[in-house]
């Protein structure tokens, strides 16, 4: 990863955040029902979006659209369609934004398996997924996404390692994710 665009990115990224006093991310985190911990969605966020352009590098693909899309403000986030936020158990939030396709840069099953060494964690546990613009999701969005939820966390876990369901009525607009390891009492 070239350590220049990305500190570029995430000097901005502070800076936009420093400047807005983290209302943003106290209102996103209020509007998902989770703790008011706009620091720990600040970190955990600079986190997961380096994380992704980590995998992105080691896959051999440009992560610079990527990489602009990530705005603190999500109005000027060009292409942003969906905000993926991450509770990695409670200890921190992470907020990625992603366009319609959610490929190849979110990779969710690599993210369930990142070490957070800040955390002493690896993965989350849960996934709210929003629209950028606000509006509630449509059935026919949910259905896409948990479609392309499935698709890439069955690609690396099998129904013996990995347990996960969908819950849309939390925050009406709003899917929910809920993951888990299975258990090797569960398998038995």
């Amino acid at each position: 990863m070239s350590k220049n665009i990305f500190l570029e990115w995430k000097q901005q990224f502070r800076k936009d955040a420093a400047a807005d006093k983290l209302a943003l991310f106290r209102e996103h985190l209020k509007k998902l029902g989770l703790p008011d911990k706009p620091k720990q969605l600040l970190e955990g966020t600079i986190l997961a979006v380096q994380a992704c352009c980590a995998y992105a590098q080691i896959g051999g693909r440009s992560y610079d659209d990527f990489l602009a899309m990530q705005k603190y403000d999500i109005s000027d986030a060009i292409n942003a369609k969906y905000e993926f936020t991450f509770d990695i158990f409670g200890m921190s939030y992470a907020r990625v934004l992603t366009s319609k396709e959610l490929a190849p840069f979110l990779d969710l099953a690599d993210l369930y398996e990142q070490p957070w060494n800040k955390y002493e964690v690896c993965g989350y546990n849960e996934i709210w997924v929003s629209r950028t613009d606000g509006k509630a999701l449509t059935a026919r969005e949910k259905a896409e996404l948990e479609k392309n939820v499935i698709a890439d966390l069955r690609f690396d876990y099998s129904e013996d390692e990995l347990g996960f369901w969908f819950d849309d009525s939390t925050i009406e607009g709003v899917l929910r994710v809920y993951v888990y390891d299975v258990g090797e009492e569960e398998n038995d």
